[in-house]
C-alpha cells in the first residue's frame, strides 16, 4: 500500500466523488414518494447503527490497540446519534448529531489521519464511514425540511464540554491507545490539529476550535432567520 499523501489525485478525487456520491443519494431520495422517503430514513438508520457496531471487527481487520475497539470518537457519537433519530428517537439526537458530524466529519475527510491511501481497506472503511454521517445528517436536513435553534446550539455545547470531561477521564483509565476525541494527544497524519500547541496544551485550542465549528454549522440558519426577520 502507498502512504496516504494528503491532497493527492486520490485523496482529491475520494473527497469529491463523496460528496457527489452524497448529493446525488438525497437529491433521488428527494423526489420520491413519502412511503420511499420513510424507507430511505429507516434504512439509512439502519447502515449507521450497523456501522457503528460494526466498530470491534474494523479494529481488529486493521490491527488497531484494543482501546480502539470501543466507539467513542465524536465521530462515532454523531454516526450513532442520527442513526437512532432517523429510526424515530428523540430529536435532540439529529441536533447532536448535526453538531458533532457536519464540520467534524468534512474535516475528517479533508484531512483524515490515515497511514495508508487507496486502496487500503482503512481508507476505504473511512471515506464510507465519515461519508454515512453526513448521508445521515443530509437527511432530515434536506429532505425532511428539519433545521436547529440557537437554544439547540446551546444545548449541544453544554453536552460536549461535559462528554469532553467524561472522555479526558476515560482516556487515561483506557491507557496508552486510547486517545478519544484526540484529547490526549494530536492525532497521526497532517489535520488541523497539528496548528495547535503541542499536547497536551493543544487542548487549549482545541476546545475552542470545536465550539467555533459548531456555531459556523449554525451560522447559515441565523443568518436566513435574519434575512427573513424572524
Amino acid at each position: 500500500m502507498q502512504a496516504f499523501s494528503l491532497f493527492s489525485g486520490p485523496h482529491i478525487v475520494t473527497i469529491i466523488l463523496t460528496y457527489l456520491i452524497i448529493a446525488a443519494i438525497l437529491c433521488w431520495i428527494s423526489s420520491q414518494s413519502n412511503e420511499i422517503k420513510k424507507n430511505a430514513k429507516v434504512s439509512i438508520g439502519v447502515l449507521l447503527i450497523t456501522h457503528y457496531f460494526m466498530q470491534f471487527l474494523h479494529a481488529v481487520s486493521f490491527d488497531l490497540s484494543w482501546q480502539e475497539i470501543i466507539p467513542l470518537h465524536m465521530c462515532d457519537f454523531s454516526k450513532l446519534a442520527i442513526g437512532l433519530y432517523l429510526l424515530g428517537y428523540d430529536k435532540r439526537l439529529f441536533h447532536c448529531a448535526l453538531f458533532w458530524g457536519t464540520i467534524p466529519a468534512s474535516m475528517a475527510l479533508l484531512t483524515p489521519a490515515l497511514t495508508y491511501g487507496y486502496p487500503d481497506p482503512e481508507y476505504i472503511n473511512f471515506y464510507y464511514g465519515h461519508g454515512l454521517i453526513l448521508l445521515g445528517v443530509g437527511m432530515p436536513v434536506f429532505v425532511l425540511k428539519e433545521r436547529p435553534q440557537f437554544a439547540d446550539f446551546i444545548f449541544v455545547v453544554k453536552v460536549t464540554l461535559a462528554m469532553t470531561a467524561i472522555i479526558f477521564i476515560l482516556n487515561h483509565l483506557l491507557g496508552e491507545g486510547a486517545n478519544f476525541w484526540y484529547l490526549k494527544d494530536k492525532p497521526n497524519g497532517d489535520t488541523i490539529i497539528n496548528l495547535f500547541p503541542s499536547a497536551p496544551f493543544h487542548i487549549l485550542g482545541l476546545i475552542p476550535a470545536a465550539i467555533f465549528a459548531f456555531y459556523l454549522t449554525y451560522l447559515p440558519y441565523q443568518l436566513k432567520d435574519k434575512i427573513s426577520g424572524s
